[in-house]
């Protein structure tokens, strides 16, 4: 398999535990761009958000935003779900647990985030009977439909690049990068990530956030070039 992009997440990832870019990460990820790679920058943060880290950190490529809820390629926008049943949930979840939602759903568009100051579990029993998606980003929580994930918006881009997720290496370390780890090509989970994405990954790295994601591009590397020596 020739591998054309990689799907990478932001927070966590991309950034030190503080959600500061680090700058090796984005070093590493330059230089995979330089190889002829598309980055697709894969995040539960809003278009407006993720479509500015993918410009100023060089990828410029397609974006998945809002956990496959909005994707982005070419100046064209597709908004996948709308958020009508995460927005009864969380009205119905206010009136039982102390929750705010995040200051940045003033522009999403199909989902709704909320601060992760309660325990996402509880959240989940509670919402049982929603028809909606409860995860964790490790930063924030967020109320999806339960038919996306960023795998979907993965899935979506394919008609508007033309790669396929079996060409797409992903790399995260949420709850909410487990069905792209899972579903594309090769998935790589940093040492800091959750359990569950973890145990979807064909690579786990020994380093944590930024310094991990430079491991994943070093391992990257020797896979293309393992690849282009067959």
């Amino acid at each position: 398999m020739r591998f054309k992009a990689i799907a990478v997440d932001v927070d966590g990832t991309l950034t030190d535990k503080d959600l500061i870019l680090d700058m090796n990460a984005v070093k590493a990820l330059r230089s995979l761009k330089s190889m002829g790679l598309e980055i697709i920058i894969c995040s539960g943060n809003v278009l407006p958000i993720a479509f500015a880290i993918s410009r100023y950190v060089g990828a410029r490529g397609p974006v998945v935003a809002e956990n496959g809820g909005v994707i982005y390629y070419n100046d064209e926008i597709r908004v996948l779900s709308r958020p009508d049943e995460a927005i009864r949930a969380f009205e119905y979840l206010r009136k039982r647990l102390p929750v705010r939602r995040l200051f940045t759903d003033r522009w999403r568009e199909s989902e709704v985030g909320f601060y992760q100051d309660v325990d996402v579990d509880e959240v989940r029993r509670i919402l049982k009977d929603f028809d909606v998606l409860v995860e964790s980003s490790g930063y924030a929580i967020h109320i999806m439909p339960n038919h996306i994930t960023k795998m979907d918006g993965i899935r979506a881009l394919e008609e508007m690049t033309g790669i396929s997720p079996e060409e797409i290496i992903a790399i995260g370390d949420g709850d909410n990068d487990a069905a792209m780890i899972e579903g594309c090509g090769y998935g790589i989970a940093l040492a800091n990530a959750s359990e569950k994405a973890k145990e979807k990954a064909d690579y786990v790295t020994e380093k944590t956030y930024g310094e991990g994601f430079v491991e994943a591009s070093m391992k990257i590397k020797e896979m293309l070039q393992s690849a282009s020596l067959k």
